[in-house]
Formats: C-alpha cells, structure tokens, sequence
C-alpha cells in the first residue's frame, strides 16, 4: 500500500427485526404485515448495494455479506471502504434461488429489506433508504437498521421502485363466480359452476382477445358433482368452490391482464355426459390483478366489462386465509341451459340439451321419452329451471323436467283437455298449447302450477296450409306489442305466418323453399337471430336477418351426428321485431 493511499475503513451493519407495530400513524398495512413470518435462523446473506453522489439513483456496488446473531438482531460481515460521504440504496436479507449460481439480483430472494424513503412502510422503522452516512478514517463504523418481512407481492409498500412487478411465473390468482338468475326470483343469487380455462391474451385491433391456439392453463372445475338418492344416476351440482391458478408472466409482460373461459356445467346425465350451457368469456385485467396481489391499494370498485359482466377484488371474512383478497366475478345471468330440441324418428323420442359451438351444436340426451309418448312437444318456462313436456296423444298429461336437479314428475291435467297437442311455447309468462284441427288452431293456456287447461282462443286457418309439422315462437315487436310466428311445412316448402291471439289476425310472412319441412323453430339469445330445424336434412339453420329467409343462413352441424326427422326446438327467448309500418 502506498503511502498516498488512503487507508481503508471497517463498516459494519447491523439489522433488528422491527414488528409489525408502526411508530406514528396508522396505516392500512398493518395486518398485512402481521400475517407476515420470518426468522433469522432461516437465512445467511446480507445485501447492501453502497452508492457515492455521482452514483445514485440506479448505480453502486452490491456486498453480498454474511452475518451473526447478535441479540435480537444481527451483525454483518465487515465492508471495508476509503473515507467519505456514501448512500445506502439497498438493505436487505436475502437467499439465493439457484445455489449453483452467482450472488446477483436476478438470483436473490428478498425475505427482509429496509423500505424506502416515501414508500408505505416508512413509518415502521427508523431509518429509510437512500440513507447518506459519512466513513471517518482510523475509526470503525457501525450502522444499524430496521428491517421488516418481506413479501415480493407487497414490494411497491416498500417502496421498491426497481421491483416493479416482479411476480414470477407461476404465483397465483384465486376466483370465484357467482351469477344472478334474473329470471328466478326464487333463486336470484346463484352460485357458477363451469370448468374453467385461462388464456394468454392478444391484441385485435382494440379488442384484446385469447391469444393461440389452446388456453395455457386448465383450470378445472370449480364444482363437485353429487347424486340424488332415488335418482336415474343423474348427478347435479353439489360445492362450488373458489379455484386459484398460475399467471402466465411477469405482470411486466401480461399488459392486457388475461381472460378465462367459463364453460357453465349444470350436472352430468345418467349416460355420463355432462350438460353444458354457451360459453362465458371474462378477461381479467391487469389492474386487477395487482390489486389481488397487493401491489396498489385495495380499492374493491368493480370493472364493468360489458354484457352484465362485472369484475372486482374482495376481501374474505376467514382469518386463516393465506391471501385475504380473492377476484370476484359476477354475471348477470346464469348462462341456463336455453335451447332444448325433442326429437323422433319413429323408433324412439328423445329430448336433448344443446349448445352452440361456433358451427357445431353440442346435443346432450337429458332425457328417454321413448315409454312415455311418440311425439314429445317442448317449452322452456322463462325462469329456465322448468322444461314442460306434454305428448301429441296424451295431452292430458304434463312432464315437468327440473333442470337444477336433473329430475322430473309427471302430472295429470285437467280443465278443458284438447284433444290433441301439437305446439307448446311461451309468450308473456303464459304457457300456450296448440290443438291443429283441419282449418283452424285452438289455443289453450296451460296453467302448470294448477295442472289445467283453458281455452284460449281459436284462430280460422288457410286450410291448404298444412300447420301440424312445424313449430312457434314468441315475438315481440317495439311498441310492446306480442304475437307469434307459426312455422309450418307444406310440401318441399315451409311457410312463416304471423299470429295474433288477441285478434285472431293471422298474416302470411313468408312461403320460403330454404326453409325447407321446417319442424321446429326457437329464437336465440339476444332475440335478433331465428334458429330452425328441418326434416330429412342434416344440422339446424341459424337466420342473421330473420325477416328475410330468402338471404343466407349459418348451417350447424349435430354432435353427434345424425340426420334429423321431426322433432321441435325451444328457448326461453323471444324474437325482437321492428312492427312493419
């Protein structure tokens, strides 16, 4: 050593474990602290990164320094500096996370850090970083800090600017999903069960959309399935819990948050096929995820995202939750099963659930109809709870399918019995069904709480139209004004006839060779789109411009496949029509 060199210095530090006690205010970080854990014992490295002036704000030198016990605190390992006036950026305890590699902040832990100046956590300790000291010459130094349990999701408290959003890959998020039945005020408030998919996000034009070709995680469902004692094996929806599952990312790198696809389960058939309703698109924002993760302050204001679809942070009431926030998202409807076709071919009659799939509709058989009747007609009540079934041949008897527990009954019907049922639908929250005679259609209201029937009204039919095979729909024009649309096959054609039952008015629509042997017709959610079924053809027609059936039409294929002969379709929607002037 030179002469002129300057003789360098000892410098000690020396950390003491503050508790989670503030030292002036109240902050709202106190339990969060409290939950925290930590304990000298587990660890054995001391960082400091020791800047001069010209140095700060991002620059200095890291000292990796091993340390003792010393009372309640510790001691470091020396650092040995020339004389002058420093800033201590960073004080922290740490362990590696690849021991087979380097000391560096890539490869550190925090398990105990100093806040910084400004930062959440300054009022619960002493002293904050940057912190300027001065290195006198022919003394030893010794600093002492207050250090706190650390937790990387609580790191912008610290003030850790240089943390950012550092979440690694692989740290959860936990949801749970309820939805509001509108339409059952008997069951309002409902809990969701779906299996649950989460995809990586992109951006389309100003849509962020799922990115490739498969979600990143299956999620899973978020139910149990049970089965009901005197039961066909049929199991319905038990628990429905909360699921937590992996980010994708580092939030740096998840700009567009992510999305899950909720796919609603609503219990599983006696065959082992479970019944599924549309599936739900939620994406989960970047601003919501960190507030889950502590990493801005909990706000709990819900994000509306359109569609009844809502999405906020909550915090739970259980004391022994390791996260005590949890993502809550709600829909504003239940996603029911809502289309619904009853089917036969001479041999058998069957009812099926279905559920529409890009192209394709998903059939799922609910229910063998087969010892029960030839000719099962169908209807949806609005609440989508119920779906009534009554025979063509026996129309003094109603089935009742409960679709929350995947049971039925059947009852005897009294009052003024028609003689035969060929149509059954809903309009305003009143259950029609239809008796077709040669040249006209008798109407009945079918009261199923009472089990009976009343005669409605009869309507005067063009008897060279045959109206038997086909189906109805209810329709709503914008005055308020309902009616029904008739759709009836006549020979290589089908008509669409629009009927009012308050007048007896029935006006021809259309004679439309597309529509061709129409024998069921439904409307769809949203009540802008007609879906229709034909005989000796394969698939259901969905109309975009439901005024129009000479313009085109979107063919779905059955899953599984097979070639339709007559049946009817139902949904608990109605079609939204612009009266004609």
């Amino acid at each position: 050593m030179s002469i002129d060199e300057p003789q360098k210095v000892d410098l000690v530090f020396q950390a003491n474990l503050t508790k989670p006690v503030l030292k002036s205010a109240n902050l709202p970080y106190d339990e969060m602290l409290a939950e925290l854990d930590c304990d000298w014992a587990d660890y054995g490295t001391v960082h400091v990164r020791i800047a001069t002036s010209d140095q700060l704000p991002d620059g200095g030198t890291d000292y990796y320094l091993g340390y003792t016990q010393v009372g309640e605190g510790i001691a470091s390992d020396l650092v040995q500096l020339t004389p002058g006036t420093y800033f201590l950026t960073r004080f922290e305890i740490v362990e590696k996370i690849d021991e087979q590699v380097d000391w560096s902040e890539v490869n550190s832990k925090i398990l105990l850090a100093t806040p910084m100046d400004n930062s959440a956590f300054q009022d619960f300790v002493t002293d904050v970083l940057p912190f300027e000291f001065e290195v006198g010459e022919y003394q030893k130094n010794r600093l002492v800090f207050d250090v706190l349990c650390f937790n990387q999701q609580i790191a912008p408290a610290f003030g850790f600017e240089w943390f950012d959003y550092n979440i690694v890959e692989g740290d959860e998020i936990c949801i749970f999903i309820n939805c509001i039945n509108e339409y059952d005020r008997e069951f309002y408030h409902q809990v969701f069960a779906s299996d649950i998919y989460a995809w990586k996000t992109a951006v389309e034009g100003e849509t962020v959309i799922p990115a490739g070709d498969a979600p990143y995680w299956v999620v899973g469902p978020n139910y149990e399935l049970t089965t009901p004692e005197g039961g066909d094996g049929s199991q319905i929806i038990g628990a429905v819990t909360p699921m937590c599952f992996p980010l994708y990312d580092v939030l740096e790198d998840m700009e567009n948050g992510l999305i899950l696809q909720l796919n609603p389960v609503f219990g599983k058939t006696a065959g082992g096929e479970l019944i599924f309703g549309d599936s739900v698109m939620v994406r989960i924002s970047l601003n919501i995820i960190m507030e889950y993760l502590g990493l801005i302050e909990y706000a709990g204001v819900p994000e509306d995202l359109g569609n009844g679809i809502t999405v906020k942070v909550e915090l739970t009431d259980d004391p022994q939750a390791e996260n005590p926030r949890y993502i809550h998202i709600m829909l504003s409807d239940c996603h029911k099963p809502a289309y619904f076709e009853s089917h036969n071919d001479g041999q058998v009659a069957e009812i099926y659930a279905l559920r529409f799939d890009g192209e394709d509709v998903l059939m799922t058989k609910i229910l063998d109809f087969t010892q029960m009747g030839r000719d099962p007609h169908i209807a949806v009540a609005p609440n989508r709870r119920q779906l009534y079934v009554v025979d063509s041949d026996v129309s003094n008897t109603i089935l009742v399918y409960d679709l929350y527990s995947m049971s039925y009954q059947t009852f005897g019907i009294g009052g003024s019995v028609p003689e035969k049922v060929t149509q059954l639908v809903y309009m305003n929250d009143t259950l029609f069904a239809a008796d077709m005679n040669t040249d006209a259609l008798t109407f009945y209201v079918l009261d199923p709480d009472g089990l009976s029937y009343s005669e409605y009204n009869e309507i005067t039919l063009d008897p060279t139209v045959d109206f038997s095979g086909g189906d109805l729909i209810a329709v709503k024009d914008d005055v308020g004004h309902s009616t029904l649309w008739s759709f009836s096959k006549n020979g290589g054609t089908s008509y669409v006839h629009e009927i009012d039952l308050a007048t007896g008015d029935v006006t021809e629509l259309q004679n439309e060779a597309k529509l061709v042997n129409t024998f069921g017709a439904m409307v769809y959610e949203g009540g802008d789109r007609i879906i229709t079924g034909h005989g000796n053809d394969v698939g259901l027609k969905g109309w975009d411009t439901p005024f129009d059936f000479a313009g085109s039409f979107t063919t779905y294929n059955p899953i599984p496949d097979f070639t339709y002969v007559y049946g009817d379709l139902a949904s608990p929607f109605i079609l939204n029509r612009a009266r004609p002037n």
